[in-house]
């Protein structure tokens, strides 16, 4: 995370129910990069050009990132109790958005990491530990919305369908295996793969409240 730059940021708003606003619901962020300089695996730069990303768009147009993490610091989403986000398989996630956040790079220590993660984002959930909860549910983020009969809207691997996708796929995983409700100090704070950091223990039945999907590319 620390030798790469993101590339896009989809953020889907919704209630505490899932309903999404009128009007526009999801944005997606396309940040400044550049294939002749910036660092890059090819495999997924590869992946993200048959999704449809314009990466001449991405160096000529993109979003500055040390502005946008101005702006993200002061738009009341991060250091704030009451938004929840909802990820997936979030761990690299993360990593870019305190990386953005601080204009430093990562802690070398996963505790320090989780640390950051509770400072900025006091309330997260990733649906793909909690689909260990779910049953026979598995695999990636297509294949649980395909389990769970939920249709993509907009290209795959584009950041803002893919968030628009998660905020969908928890909402119906949480009415069908939780009954609309979850033991917050088992599932929240807790980032697949990425240890188990510390369950939050002081925000019982907080998952009633507001949502904020986020997706990193």
């Amino acid at each position: 995370v620390d030798l790469l730059k993101i590339i896009q940021l989809g953020l889907t708003f919704s209630d505490s129910e899932g309903n999404l606003p009128m009007g526009c619901c999801t944005w997606q962020f396309n940040f400044s990069f550049n294939l002749n300089e910036d660092m890059y695996a090819q495999d997924s730069i590869d992946l993200l050009t048959r999704s449809g990303l314009d990466f001449k768009k991405h160096q000529d147009c993109g979003i500055d990132v040390e502005y946008f993490g101005e702006l993200l610091m002061t738009s009341g989403i991060v250091l704030n109790d009451d938004i929840k986000w909802i990820s997936f398989h979030s761990g690299y996630d993360f990593g870019y958005l305190i990386k953005l956040l601080t204009a430093k790079p990562l802690p070398a220590e996963e505790s320090e990491f989780f640390d950051l993660l509770r400072t900025y984002f006091p309330c997260v959930y990733d649906v793909k530990y909690l689909m260990k909860f779910c049953g026979n549910l598995a695999g990636g983020l297509n294949k649980l919305a395909e389990s769970l009969e939920i249709e993509r809207i907009g290209p795959c691997h584009q950041a803002g369908s893919d968030s628009l996708l998660t905020s969908a796929t928890f909402f119906k995983m949480r009415q069908m295996f939780f009954e609309n409700n979850s033991d917050d100090s088992k599932y929240m704070g807790i980032l697949y793969g990425l240890g188990y950091g510390t369950p939050y223990q002081t925000y019982s039945n907080s998952i009633q409240n507001s949502y904020t999907p986020g997706s990193v590319t």
